[in-house]
């Protein structure tokens, strides 16, 4: 349980992923749209024209999670604080101490959960941030706190988009155990998102689930189906790591 908790921690509190999160917020923030450009001049003139202020907090977080440019980049995002840990400890020999220290089952549960929680916590530390980007802009600008609006619509687009972090995080795990290289860990989710795009809308556009673009709409057993399937590859694949090198 020990190595767990401290896998854990190292994943949601290293550098790597506090950089991230600042990256994340600013892929959401460009995500809005055209929104984005004069949201600024909106908020510095609110005073002039306090009843044409038409925008709030909670639609533009929605319009944010589901942009194009935040989708696509959110593979590569999503497996950058953990995704190439366990490699790097087999590749480095610490596998055996640590092994030794917590048994075989501990350290691939530790690296498991943390790396699936690694990519789905950093979706809502990301939605949080633009929250507190939006506030601290009405703040400085106008002196007052953003409109909040309705976020009953947001909740289950948020929920999809965690899933979608930690699918992408625990596939670029997978994809760097199966090849043994680090750089597979950030870049083979982020080619895989582009290539089932590609496929997706030229050949296959009546299958929506092909396409990643679709996956923060309908519903979320798909989601769950596959992040159950990929846990148990990646345990499978941790445990003849494991039974390698130890």
């Amino acid at each position: 349980m020990k190595c767990i908790a401290d896998d854990f921690r190292r994943a949601i509190t290293g550098r790597w992923f506090l950089v991230v999160v600042f990256a994340s917020i600013l892929s959401l923030y460009m995500s809005i749209g055209d929104q984005s450009y004069y949201l600024i001049n909106m908020l510095t003139e609110i005073e002039l024209s306090e009843d044409s202020f038409w925008l709030d907090a909670a639609s533009l977080l929605s319009q944010g999670l589901q942009g194009s440019f935040g989708v696509m980049i959110l593979p590569a995002l999503s497996a950058l604080p953990f995704s190439a840990q366990a490699l790097q400890e087999i590749r480095s020999g610490a596998i055996r101490p640590a092994v030794f220290r917590v048994g075989r089952k501990g350290w691939i549960a530790g690296k498991m959960l943390a790396t699936f929680a690694s990519g789905m916590l950093l979706q809502i530390a990301a939605a949080m941030g633009l929250l507190l980007v939006f506030h601290l802009m009405m703040l400085i600008c106008a002196g007052q706190p953003f409109p909040a609006g309705d976020f009953a619509p947001v909740w289950p687009l948020l929920l999809r988009r965690m899933l979608c972090g930690g699918i992408w995080a625990g596939a670029g795990c997978l994809m760097a155990l199966m090849t043994e290289t680090t750089s597979a860990a950030y870049l083979a989710p982020l080619c895989l998102c582009y290539a089932m795009v590609m496929i997706g809308t030229r050949f296959f556009p009546d299958v929506a689930l092909l396409n990643p673009t679709n996956w923060l709409t309908g519903a979320v057993w798909p989601l769950l189906l596959a992040l159950g399937i990929l846990a148990a590859t990646l345990a499978g694949t941790l445990r003849k790591k494991v039974n390698a090198y130890v």
